[in-house]
Order: structure tokens, then sequence, then C-alpha cells
């Protein structure tokens, strides 16, 4: 009962955040002169803002949720934000000046939808540690996450771009966070024969985040749940993705080895947590290399940090997929919501990720990292990171 509540408050919480968003920009407007517009117009003007709200409160009733979420987040970008920049501006300046500020953000906005989410960026990051043993010095990784294959456009060619991409790095392993998914496992199904290509010779490994489970189809009902995750965990496996769910897998060459540990997702309310790190870690050496997968990145400092891991890497976040400066939607909500997190020795990695719930980035550019894993005797340095991008432009046809 005290988990209704909670979650009935936290809801509530939410829709009251949204509508006070939305209204205030559109009662100080009103207050300036849209009041004394004709009845139509006005009727037009409320439009928008009855339509944000109405999607919060679909996404909080977990109804509609894919066109809930592109109404809300592009209403909010073309409609509130404008408004706002106008407001802004309209202190400083007379109104007709003000107008083409709040104009130009929408241009803006219009190329994170347009071409934004095309932009690809390539990471290298160099992780170094005394216990990494010898031979996976110089070792390979690839992490990408969050891909959201139910968001691109049909015809896009954008996950083609990124298998190729991903395999011309000649990496050893590829490592995936969760949400391959949407709403539904069948949105892989297009992108199966692409995905097959991806290759490294110590394998793709991947973990669920809360997409996967499929609870954000409008069909809610127990039997669409589990017809949709067998179809999803089938589809992964055919594409030869070794799915880590709350278990890990032992990499070795020779007397060398290191651990992959992949939980389930980790979320906090309002998501599910499914994962089980004691689990997974079930029979991993003290004084092994570790690398955790996990979905979440409040995992990390929820529990991983706590188990000496070396390597954590997460997804979910999106950096937001809008990033102005240092400014991000996403550190509302996350303290670790982007690149390196470091406490001692350990490292944790957040993705921005590939896809997103809508096809809108900017600023927050699609990425995928790869992490050089190298051994340091020197122990003057817990670790280095280094960091470069290659900014690539991928049109779709």
């Amino acid at each position: 009962m005290n988990k209704v509540i909670k979650k009935f408050f936290r809801s509530l919480m939410y829709i009251v955040g949204i509508g006070a968003m939305t209204l205030v920009p559109d009662a100080w407007l009103w207050h300036i002169g849209v009041g004394e517009w004709p009845l139509p117009l006005t009727i037009l003007w409320c439009i928008p803002s009855l339509l944000i709200v109405l999607a919060e409160v679909g996404l909080q009733l977990g109804k509609f949720h894919r066109i809930s979420v592109r109404v809300l987040f592009s209403l909010i970008l073309f409609s509130v934000m404008p408004k706002v920049v106008f407001i802004l501006f309209e202190f400083l300046m007379p109104w007709f000046f003000a107008i083409l500020p709040a104009l130009a953000v929408m241009g803006w906005f219009l190329y994170g939808f347009v071409e934004g989410w095309k932009r690809l960026e390539v990471k290298y990051v160099t992780y170094s540690s005394a216990d990494l043993p010898p031979y996976f010095d110089g070792y390979k990784i690839l992490h990408f996450t969050d891909l959201h294959l139910g968001t691109f456009p049909k015809g896009a060619d954008f996950v083609r771009k990124v298998v190729e991409r991903a395999n011309a790095e000649g990496v050893e392993m590829m490592l995936f966070t969760g949400d391959l998914v949407n709403n539904a496992a069948d949105e892989v199904e297009p992108y199966v024969e692409d995905l097959k290509k991806l290759h490294a010779p110590d394998g793709i490994f991947s973990v669920w985040g809360n997409h996967d489970y499929c609870e954000y189809n409008t069909n809610h009902s127990l039997s669409a749940l589990r017809k949709n995750r067998r179809l999803l965990f089938q589809l992964q496996n055919e594409m030869g993705w070794h799915q880590l769910m709350n278990e890990h897998f032992t990499v070795s060459h020779g007397m060398a080895s290191i651990e992959i540990i992949g939980v389930e997702n980790a979320g906090q309310p309002p998501f599910t947590n499914r994962s089980n790190l004691k689990k997974a870690m079930k029979g991993v050496a003290k004084d092994a290399f570790k690398i955790v997968l996990t979905h979440d990145p409040h995992h990390w400092r929820r529990e991983v940090q706590k188990t000496g891991v070396h390597l954590t890497l997460a997804g979910h976040t999106h950096a937001g997929q809008l990033k102005i400066g240092n400014f991000t939607p996403a550190h509302m909500a996350f303290k670790e919501w982007g690149g390196e997190y470091w406490l001692g020795r350990q490292l944790l990695y957040v993705s921005a990720g590939l896809g997103g719930s809508f096809p809108f980035r900017l600023g927050a550019w699609p990425e995928m990292t790869v992490i050089t894993l190298k051994r340091d005797l020197g122990y003057l340095k817990s670790a280095t990171i280094i960091q470069y991008t290659i900014k690539g432009r991928f049109m779709s046809r």
C-alpha cells in the first residue's frame, strides 16, 4: 500500500511540475497581450500547453508511452522553450525584436531532430590498473548502449553506419549496456542482419535496460510481456550476443583472465530493480580484474562501489539528449550522467548512448567509446584517462 501511495504522489509531483513549467510562461504572455487576442487564436495558443500536460499524464499512467514521450518533449522544445526565450529578451528589447532569438532557438532545435541524431562520435578512453593481467595490456573494448531501435525512421541507415564504424575500430570485445528497444521486441527485426555483422574476437556481451522488458508497450498483459521478452532474448542470441542476466563470464587467454559481470536493470523508482550483483559475482575471485555492465548509473553509487570493481560501464541517461555547454537536463536526475567518474582507483563510465526515446540529439551527440586497458605497475597513478573525439555525420538514405 505504501508503494502505491508513494507512486501516486511521485506521479502527481511530475504532473504538477510539468504543468507549472508549461503554464507559468503562458500566464506571463497572457498578461502582456495574449489575453487580448480573438477567441479562436487564444484557443489555438492554449492547445500545445494542454497537450504537454496530457502527455505527462499519459506517461505517468503508463499509457501511449511512445506518442506521449514524443509529444511531451517536442512541445517543450518548440513551445515552452521559445516562449521562455522570448520573455527573457522582451525585457531587453521591443517584442518584435524578441521574436528573433525565439525563432533562432526553434531552428536550433530543428537541427537536432533532422540531423543531430545522425552525428556519431567515437570517444577514446584509456584505463590503467596494476591489477590488469599482463596479457590484457593494450586490450581494447568497445562500449555502446541505448540503441532504442524503435526510434529510427524507416529507411535510415544509421544502424548500419554504427556497425561499420564499430567493426573498423578493431577491438577485442564489445559491451552493450541496455535499451536495445523502445517498446517492443519486434523493433529489432529490421536490424538483425546489420547487427549480426558486429564482430569482436572475444565476443559481444549485453545486459538489459528498463526498455528491454517491454513494459512501455500498449499491451500490458502478462502474456504479451512474456512474449516480447522471449523474442528479444531469442533475437539477441541470433545476433550472437551473450546476454548476462545477473551472471558473469570469464574471458581467458592462457593463464590470464578478466571477469565481465552483467546485471539486469538496476533501476530505482519509477524503474524496477531487477539486478542481483551478489548472484552475478558469485564465484568471481577477489583479486580478479572486474568489469561490471549495468544500465542505470545510479547502481554504481548505490552498490557497485562497495565491491571494489575496477571498471563499471553504464548508459540510460542519454546525457539528456540535449547539452548546452555544461548544462543538460540529465544533471537534474543523475549525479553521474555522462563521461568518467572516479572513486579512488574505481572508474564509472557513463555513455551518452546512440539512440533515444525520440529521434533528437543536440550537443549530447550519439556516441560509442573505445576503452583501452593498460597495465600500470607504478601505483603513482591509479588510472589515467585520455579522451579524444572523432566526429562523423551520417546521413540517412
